[in-house]
């Protein structure tokens, strides 16, 4: 069992009491997973999986404690050590097919955020400081319990910033440039779902329709960027949170609301056209629309409590274009519907300091 120590004294007695009523079964915990994880948790996690002969493992928390558990799944299935991951021969694992005697892998997700549950990449932080992105369709989970009584008792921030985070991913993949039908019908629906419930969620926490609806649609935005990526807004918050050490939504918070604006002054139909399907806005003036789209998320942002301009941040020139040239290397920056240059990206960067 991979989780985090909160996140197992809050649910942890109804796993347990659920695996209790399977005969036999014999089950270890590891608790030592902590945000924005780091390559020392996926070494202890496996360390202890092996010590103790585990062969399967079970991801119970939010996209921390998923992600670790996909690197220590891929370590214990494919008889590799973590700091191989990197290498050409954990590379080639991860990019290998699934076997028949692969480990069983299952995640029961009690946030609705990161949709890591149905997605084939984990990011986890190297011993450089430097997120890595460990990407294998062989680490995703083999089965997902979306159990939305899970969710009832994460405090109310991290429920509000998961949130936000999964209507960025709906909207990242709904908006880019990927052709994928299927992509962009789960991309929508996700947004629909996370737009609707979100609010409802902060203003009945109790409510496990609320809570089933964002964690169907943290889950189906997860598939859609499996299938489609996302756009410029994540690509250029993985370098920026290596800096700011910040909560991932609140680092997405002032990105979105920079690039966001700026990609729609050239590039508005995708944002206009989730507008009108949301009804959020229905005009022929694509601008309209689409700036409708955007500050309907940036009020979500604030009933969110995420703030939409970073406080104290300072960048130079040269932070700037090395922020850039980081933010190039993501798969998802040239599928951005308005196409950035790297002096671009680097304008954009220094716009969020100002």
């Amino acid at each position: 069992m991979v989780t985090d120590a909160g996140t197992w004294r809050a649910v942890g007695p109804a796993v347990e009491a659920v695996l209790s009523a399977v005969p036999g079964l014999q089950w270890q915990v590891y608790d030592g997973v902590v945000p924005n994880p780091a390559m020392a948790q996926v070494r202890a996690a496996l360390s202890q999986a092996r010590g103790q002969g585990c062969a399967s493992i079970v991801a119970v928390g939010g996209g921390s404690a998923i992600d670790v558990a996909k690197a220590v799944y891929a370590c214990l299935a494919g008889g590799l050590e973590a700091d191989e991951l990197q290498t050409p021969r954990g590379q080639a694992w991860l990019d290998s097919a699934a076997e028949a005697g692969d480990p069983l892998f299952i995640a029961a997700p009690t946030t609705s955020g990161t949709g890591s549950e149905s997605s084939s990449a984990a990011l986890i932080q190297g011993d450089d400081g430097r997120k890595r992105l460990y990407r294998s369709l062989r680490t995703r989970p083999s089965l997902v319990a979306l159990q939305p009584g899970l969710t009832l008792s994460l405090p109310p921030r991290p429920t509000a910033q998961g949130g936000f985070d999964a209507v960025l991913h709906a909207l990242g993949a709904w908006i880019n440039t990927d052709p994928s039908p299927v992509g962009k019908a789960m991309a929508l629906q996700a947004l629909r779902l996370c737009m609707r419930a979100l609010p409802e969620v902060l203003r009945a926490p109790d409510s496990l329709q609320a809570r089933a609806d964002m964690q169907m649609g943290a889950y189906m935005a997860g598939v859609a960027i499996g299938m489609s990526k996302v756009d410029a807004v994540h690509a250029m918050c993985t370098p920026l949170e290596s800096r700011v050490h910040m909560a991932h939504a609140e680092v997405l918070g002032p990105i979105f609301s920079v690039v966001a604006r700026h990609t729609a002054q050239t590039a508005a139909a995708p944002y206009a056209a989730a507008a009108r399907a949301l009804g959020i806005a229905a005009t022929q003036d694509e601008q309209h629309d689409a700036l409708a789209l955007i500050e309907s998320v940036e009020s979500l942002a604030r009933l969110a409590g995420i703030p939409l301009r970073f406080e104290g941040l300072t960048l130079s020139e040269q932070d700037a274009a090395l922020l850039a040239s980081q933010a190039m290397l993501s798969a998802s920056m040239p599928i951005n519907p308005r196409a950035l240059a790297p002096q671009e990206i680097q304008s954009l960067y220094l716009q969020m300091a100002a």
